[in-house]
């Protein structure tokens, strides 16, 4: 082993707001060697190794990454020095495909010489026992799946080190293995990895030496070999442990079931029947996706399922959440990011969620009773906080767990379900919880644990069932149940699905997947079009003339121009509502410009002051939004008042006129299609190939779909935003051109609508306004649509209102057709 570190942090101090998380730390790594960092939530270990990857700036010390300072932080930098993170809370970016985060996250220089994108991606996807399908968007995928994806793409970086945060917590026991294989690989090359784990059989296996931090302060640093697992807690509490597991308790087996449930089935369960019994701990076992997961969600009502339930004798509507709360069912859910803590509310706040009503009089909250609900759950659960009002998502992800636990058991469960109670929560903390959930059991509550580690369930459960192919193929208890038997049952079992069990969800599942994906949208879209166009033409057989066409066209082609730069912005979960009165007042510079007594130098002047007052206009709404932080609707908003304003002060009337050549030059054709329609649609092909292909396109979406995951990756997101909504004034610029020719005069009135118009146009295309997702094409069959409605309206003599009600109730269907088909998507394999 090399005596040279290849990463070395020296005094490190961070602070933040109320508490310093680190205190002088130093940690020296050396190459070939796998270094544990040991502590408990809230000891500073993330922190530490936020610091050492440039996603934060220390206040005092210094980091070196294979001998050469990092200087000013940056992911970026610290990647480009050969530091790879696996982050516990992944930072693969959710509307982007597997194959996308993997090619955004690992440079063509760094990828295998002599094989093809294809070969590439299946080597790597293989090395950690990947078996999904690379198109798939990582919404769609498992936390596990996820945790495969982030893997993947650290180890394909070929980093000289790599940083390990929680990367065990949600794969399975297979997974793991593979995941040391690939460790004992890349340390044999001279990689260093840095551990870190809650899990000390874990660490106690792959480590070569351990750091212990507890309380922002190193420890210690100790050869593996030369300390027992006694030790390694005592250091990392500060105090001696007795046992891991709380005494098990001694259910009635004659007392009549608390919960009671008959022929739980769908597309993955076939008739799972459950007794619980009151003070019971019960948990749930099998190799992940065998019905386990789905089994706990339909206790909860989450997910739809057939079959029967009785709570304390009384039945609860199956697939309704509500009803199994108001029954006394609470679910501590898994992924605590995607169904748990409120990451924008205080710690307050997320433990009051389920007892407002008892802490509200006449639809008021009692504050001091919130308050002091909150201050005993903080204190019983030793939740490791600044203060109640501090930011949930501020907190360390074990503490954050407390939180979802407190919550949960102010509402005094009478059957609490818990999937992955100890999902990264630190030793000493994982002890605590255990009592906790003993402790609700021996209250009298029926208790149901997922997990799918096997030696939490021995010491934790008086009963565990182990399913498979979504059946209970063996019941535990008593001295039955060991790793050895839990594990065996899982992958011994030979239940058979019934013949058309889970042909229904295959189909549903079928189709939700088109309705959830990029084109679907606009295949609905192209449908309405020519079933629009079909009934109009119809009742008036001059719709579909070539007059009409090349007029329709011609309008809608500013509209194009104005709906891609609304999309770039929305892709950024931006959105601009100056675009509008920034149209307009690109046609009341032009008309300046563009007289019959003035030159073709003259309008190209003009062209260059209207792009030039574009860009302006665009770096400004940016550095609003980006630098000063003002919401992009507010910051816009301003914009708009300001730009309406200006247009109105050139122009106080329509004037201007604008000589009819360069109307006539704008309005060419091609048969019955204007050119400069033909350009938008160009544009709009070219920008899809983009925005699926390019580096600066995934980054545009990888930074509307999670900004701070973006940032860890190395994008540079305020440089993205600001230039993302530069480029959508310039497209309104250019959209204001095509219609200063279709209005010929200097009206500072003319381009307010469309700034509604773009918006319609893009959400009709399927771009999501929380950003991340959206498509060109979309947005051209979008614009297509809008100005097909406006014709229409006009041949079928509908009055000037069904010009607006006609795009705004396609808009409602569309926004809840995908809001509903995407959400599920999202869900349904979590």
């Amino acid at each position: 082993m090399s005596a040279c570190p290849v990463l070395r942090l020296s005094g490190v101090v961070k602070r933040f707001p109320g508490v310093v998380a680190l205190k002088g730390v130093s940690l020296e790594v050396v190459a070939g060697e796998v270094h544990a960092l040991l502590g408990e939530n809230g000891a500073g270990k993330s922190t530490l190794m936020g610091v050492a990857a440039g996603a934060l700036a220390a206040d005092e010390g210094s980091v070196e990454i294979g001998g050469v300072a990092l200087g000013v932080p940056s992911p970026s930098r610290a990647q480009a020095l050969g530091l790879s993170v696996v982050y516990q809370h992944t930072s693969v970016i959710d509307e982007l495909t597997v194959e996308e985060n993997m090619l955004y996250c690992v440079p063509a220089a760094l990828r295998t010489p002599g094989l093809s994108t294809d070969q590439w991606l299946k080597a790597q996807l293989g090395a950690v026992g990947a078996k999904f399908d690379r198109r798939t968007r990582v919404v769609e995928l498992t936390v596990a799946e996820r945790q495969l994806v982030e893997i993947a793409k650290a180890l394909a970086l070929n980093p000289k080190v790599l940083v390990l945060d929680e990367p065990t917590e949600v794969l399975t026991a297979a997974e793991t293995e593979q995941l040391f294989r690939q460790i004992a690989r890349i340390t044999a090359q001279g990689t260093a990895v840095i551990y870190i784990s809650h899990r000390l059989p874990e660490v106690k296996r792959v480590a070569d030496r351990i750091t212990i931090l507890r309380d922002g302060q190193a420890r210690g640093t100790f050869d593996i070999e030369g300390i027992s697992e006694q030790e390694i807690l005592r250091l990392i509490i500060g105090r001696s442990v007795e046992r891991a597991f709380p005494e098990k308790g001694r259910p009635n087996h004659e007392a009549v079931p608390l919960l009671t449930a008959r022929g739980l089935s769908n597309g993955m369960l076939q008739g799972v029947d459950l007794d619980m019994l009151p003070g019971e701990v019960v948990g749930l076992a099998g190799v992940e996706g065998n019905g386990q997961r789905d089994c706990l969600r339909a206790l909860a009502g989450l997910v739809a399922v057939s079959g029967t339930m009785t709570v304390n004798r009384k039945p609860v509507r199956l697939s309704d959440p509500i009803e199994a709360q108001e029954a006394g069912i609470v679910h501590l859910p898994g992924d605590r990011h995607a169904e748990g803590v409120f990451m924008a509310l205080s710690v307050r706040e997320n433990l009051s969620a389920l007892v407002l009503e008892r802490l509200s009089n006449f639809g008021l909250i009692s504050r001091p009773q919130e308050m002091a609900l909150a201050e005993g759950q903080i204190q019983s659960l030793a939740i490791k906080t600044p203060s109640m009002e501090t930011r949930i998502s501020s907190l360390s992800g074990g503490n954050q767990q407390k939180v979802l636990f407190g919550r949960s058991l102010l509402r005094e469960p009478a059957v609490l379900l818990a999937d992955e109670p100890t999902r990264g929560v630190d030793a000493g903390a994982r002890m605590e919880l255990y009592r906790i959930l003993r402790q609700s059991a021996d209250a009298g509550a029926a208790v149901i644990i997922l997990s799918s580690d096997a030696i939490e369930l021995q010491g934790l459960c008086d009963r565990v069932l182990v399913f498979s192919r979504g059946q209970i193929v063996r019941s535990l208890s008593g001295d039955e149940i060991s790793e050895e038997n839990i594990t065996g049952a899982a992958i011994n079992a030979d239940t058979t699905r019934e013949a058309g069990a889970g042909k229904d969800g295959n189909r549903r599942a079928t189709l939700q997947r088109f309705l959830s994906g990029d084109y679907a949208p606009m295949a609905i879209l192209v449908a309405l079009i020519v079933v629009l166009g079909a009934y109009t033409a119809s009742r008036n057989g001059h719709f579909l003339s070539s007059r009409n066409i090349s007029q329709t066209l011609f309008l809608a082609s500013a509209l194009a121009f104005v709906s891609i730069g609304q999309l770039i912005v929305l892709l950024t979960a931006g959105v601009d509502l100056s675009v509008g009165p920034l149209t307009g007042l690109v046609v009341v510079i032009i008309s300046f410009f563009a007289g019959d007594d003035q030159g073709t130098l003259t309008l190209i002047l003009g062209i260059g002051v209207a792009l030039g007052v574009s860009v302006l206009v665009g770096l400004y709404n940016g550095v609003l939004v980006r630098l000063i932080g003002l919401t992009p609707v507010i910051a816009t908003l301003t914009t708009y008042i300001a730009l309406q304003g200006a247009a109105l002060l050139l122009r106080p009337t329509p004037d201007g006129y604008i000589r009819t050549g360069i109307t006539d030059a704008m309005t060419v054709q091609i048969g019955p299609i204007p050119v400069a329609f033909l350009l938008a649609v160009a544009i709009m092909i070219g920008g899809e190939v983009f925005l699926r292909r390019a580096r600066f396109g995934m980054e545009l979406r990888a930074v509307g779909s999670d900004a701070v995951a973006a940032h860890r990756l190395g994008a540079k997101v305020t440089r993205t935003v600001i230039l993302a909504y530069a480029l959508c004034s310039v497209f309104a610029a250019l959209g204001g051109l095509m219609l200063a020719a279709q209005v010929g005069i200097g009206d500072p009135s003319v381009g307010q609508n469309y700034t509604l118009q773009s918006l319609s146009a893009v959400v009709l295309g399927g771009a999501s306004i929380f950003g991340g997702r959206g498509s060109f094409l979309g947005a051209l069959a979008g614009v297509i649509l809008i100005q097909e409605v406006t014709a229409a309206t006009g041949f079928l003599s509908l009055g000037a209102a069904w010009q607006y009600w006609l795009p705004g109730l396609l808009i409602l269907l569309a926004a809840g057709i995908y809001s509903r088909t995407r959400g599920s998507a999202g869900t349904a394999h979590h």
